[in-house]
């Protein structure tokens, strides 16, 4: 119970976060915001495969998918943080 209860909250803020970013991008079309953006939704993803345990559903092992996907996220992270 706790642990969907936390993936729902997951879930809520990663979306939160991506429509936060979707405004910021809209408003300055800086590249830096359209990273966030696309981080935000590729964890929303990440977070439903996990919670909906798709491994099971499509007879495949998921994991790496997934990994793909954090490590993604975090090079889009890292794309959005660097000065240039």
């Amino acid at each position: 119970m706790m642990e969907t209860l936390l993936t729902l909250v997951t879930l809520l803020l990663a979306l939160a976060l991506a429509g936060i970013s979707y405004i910021a991008y809209r408003k300055s079309h800086l590249r830096a915001t359209l990273y966030l953006l696309i981080a935000f939704l590729l964890l929303v993803i990440k977070k439903a495969i996990e919670a909906l345990h798709l491994a099971a559903w499509i007879e495949r092992d998921v994991s790496i998918a997934v990994g793909v996907l954090e490590i993604l996220v975090l090079l889009l992270f890292i794309m959005a943080l660097w000065k240039r």
